[in-house]
């Protein structure tokens, strides 16, 4: 049964509250599974950004594309969850490589530049995969999210401490510590893979 409510997108065109659900629920849900890592967590930030946009859906203005205020409450929602459940453990179910994200560092060119290429070794690339998560998740939210924010989201430093409520420099400090942390705890590991 189509929902009453409607928003004009930037085109001048109206669409029904299930159109803007159609076109943006896929988004809101790949963006709450990366940032939580469970699916049913997932489905239902997904279920209360979407009742959020029903709610607010009349204060949308033209300013931006309807996708764009629809992550915007998507992340802010999902955000608040994280720090209100003080879990975050996304990690496991990212979709790029975790070693790409601490590239950086010199310790993780180093192991960039030294993984193996051949079949007989993805054993071998599942358990460097296994290590960078680990060290990874034993990060703090402190540290982690602001990372995850930078590196996975791209978002600019200042639109992470707009996000997170923090200083422009805390969110520098943040991810600066949470990259030499990183390196630290997968130096060890360099030699035995």
């Amino acid at each position: 049964m189509p929902v009453a409510k409607t928003a004009e997108n930037t085109s001048g065109l109206y669409m029904t509250f299930n159109e803007i659900y159609e076109q943006n629920a896929d988004m809101v849900l790949n963006l709450a599974f990366r940032m939580c890592g469970r699916e049913d967590i997932a489905r239902d930030l997904t279920q209360d950004v979407f009742i959020k946009v029903y709610q607010k859906i009349g204060t949308f203005q033209e300013q931006s594309k309807i996708s764009t205020w629809i992550y915007r409450i998507a992340m802010n929602h999902i955000i608040n969850y994280l720090k209100r459940e003080k879990r975050i453990s996304f990690f496991d179910f990212m979709e790029k490589d975790a070693t790409k994200a601490i590239s950086e560092g010199p310790v993780l060119t180093y192991w960039e530049q030294n993984l193996p290429t051949q079949p007989d070794d993805s054993l071998q690339d599942h358990e460097k995969e296994i290590i960078v998560r680990n060290a990874l998740d034993s990060l703090s939210a402190k540290y982690r999210v602001p990372f995850m924010l930078f590196r996975y989201e791209e978002m600019s430093y200042q639109e992470i401490a707009d996000h997170l409520e923090i200083t422009l420099s805390a969110v520098e400090t943040r991810i600066h510590r949470a990259k030499k942390k990183l390196a630290d705890k997968l130096k060890p590991w360099l030699k035995h893979l």
